[in-house]
Order: structure tokens, then sequence, then C-alpha cells
């Protein structure tokens, strides 16, 4: 999306105003492709610039990416019910390959128990879970290093642990009577004993939703749930702990569905009414 536009420009051809043109017309297509290409845009004229081929880096200047803000949606148990029987469905359809495992099923319900995040999850190891559920570290793919377990999570405030509901402590019994053995401890592991790829699991994902009328439900939305709820009985502030948030206003603002109707305050609103009582002059 970068290269067919300006991989044929000198460096002091790709002015400021050229480069901004580009960014506006990938904004009519995807805030996310303006976002990437700026990001790539301005790493490549970084580069130009330690190399003295300009002294200012023109991408720096042109316009910011503005993303919509969008309305947090949270998913109701009757959506819960509706999603675990499309998982259900597409565990037992047919399709060519291996048959497809439970893993999908006990995946969202482990994300559902703990508000985790998708690579917490997969990460997992049995020695993670003493009885409560320690979180503390995600899987990442990278070039030339394949799939592992990094040993810390997304940030200091993800290191944390969580008391499982008993619905997950028994998911979790059954699964480890029914496991194989994996040198790497996962809960979660691949037929050949590795980790599961983030990607290879969202794909896996998109495929349930389809057609379901959830094509708007990704991983992130189970997270999203667990903090509405937790935010709605008890506080936002418990929520993001949950979630292994650094703060609380990261939880308000991002993860925590508004409710369709206010809260019934009718009664306390009640006392604004005009007094019917009239004073009499003794």
């Amino acid at each position: 999306m970068v290269l067919p536009s300006v991989g044929g420009l000198k460096v002091r051809e790709a002015t400021t105003a050229r480069l901004d043109r580009l960014l506006l017309r990938l904004r009519d297509q995807s805030v996310n492709r303006q976002r990437k290409a700026k990001v790539v845009l301005g790493a490549m004229l970084d580069l130009a610039v330690r190399h003295d081929a300009i002294s200012v880096n023109p991408a720096r200047g042109t316009t910011r990416v503005h993303r919509p803000k969008q309305e947090t949606k949270a998913l109701r148990v009757e959506d819960l019910i509706e999603i675990r029987a499309a998982v259900r469905r597409w565990v037992n359809t047919d399709r060519p390959g291996p048959k497809a495992t439970g893993d999908m099923a006990d995946i969202i319900d482990l994300m559902l128990a703990t508000g985790c995040r998708i690579g917490e999850i997969l990460a997992l190891r049995w020695s993670d879970l003493d009885p409560v559920l320690t979180v503390s570290g995600t899987i990442k793919t990278e070039t030339g290093k394949g799939t592992y377990r990094k040993a810390t999570p997304k940030s200091d405030a993800s290191r944390r642990t969580v008391v499982l509901p008993r619905f997950a402590a028994e998911l979790l019994r059954v699964r480890r009577e029914c496991a194989t053995h994996n040198e790497i401890d996962a809960v979660f592991a691949t037929r050949n004993g590795t980790w599961h790829q983030v990607v290879n699991v969202e794909r896996r994902w998109r495929q349930i939703r389809k057609d379901t009328g959830f094509e708007w439900v990704t991983p992130h939305t189970f997270r999203k749930t667990v903090a509405t709820l937790i935010s709605e009985a008890t506080t936002s502030e418990l929520a993001s702990r949950q979630l292994g948030h650094s703060s609380s206003q990261v939880t308000r603002d991002h993860y925590i569905a508004k409710p369709a109707v206010s809260a019934d305050l009718s009664e306390l609103l009640e006392r604004l009414a005009e007094s019917d009582d009239t004073s009499s002059d003794p």
C-alpha cells in the first residue's frame, strides 16, 4: 500500500504534502490502512534522517490519524448461549482434515471466566493453576523465532492472580483428566505439542462466528463482557484489576459498555418536584 504510491520516488521528492495526500486517500479506504502506512513511512524516513539523506522526516508533519470512537459493546447472557451453540456446530461439522477439538469452547469459556487476553489464555501452563490462576506470560510469534511463550505478560499490571469461578475450575479439571502430556506443560497445546498461534485461533473464531449475527464479536469482546459485568456488580476499579489494566480509566473508557437505560433514579429526582404545601402566615 506504500510502495505503489511512493516506491519510485527519490527521498527528496517524498514531501510532507505528497505523503499527506497518500495518507488521506488511504483513510478513505480504512483508518487502519492509514495508520499502518504512516508508521511504515515514518520508520523508513527516520532511517533516511539517521543516514543524513534528509534533515527532517516529512512524515512527521502529515495529518494525524483519528480513529473514530466506537461504542463499547458487551455480550448478554442470551448471546453467550447462542455463541456456545455456534461453537458446538462448528466443532461437529464435517470438514477435510483432522476433526476439530473442543479447544475453542474451553478457550472462550476461560476468557469469560477470567477476563484474560487471548494470548494470556493460550500461554497458560498447568503449573500456573494452584488452584487460583496466575497470569505470568503471553504467546508471541516472531520471524526467525516462531511461536513461543513469553515469560512476561503485556505489562507489569498484567501479571496477576485471579480466582476461578466454579464452571472454569470444573472445565480445567475435566480437561486435565483427558489431556495428553506435552513437554511445554501447556493447557492448550497443538496436536504436535507446541504453543497455539494467536492468529490461528482468531482465524478459527472468525470461521465460527460467520453468518451467526455475531460478526462484530472479537476475543476482546469477551474481555469487555467481563469488565462490564464486574463493573455493574461492583466497581470499575475491580474490573480493571481483573483485566490487568494499569489504570481503571482505560477500563472505563474502552471496556465497560454503557447500559441502554439509565438506572431508575426517579424516586430521587422526585424531590425536585414543586411542593404542594403552602406556608400560611401566622
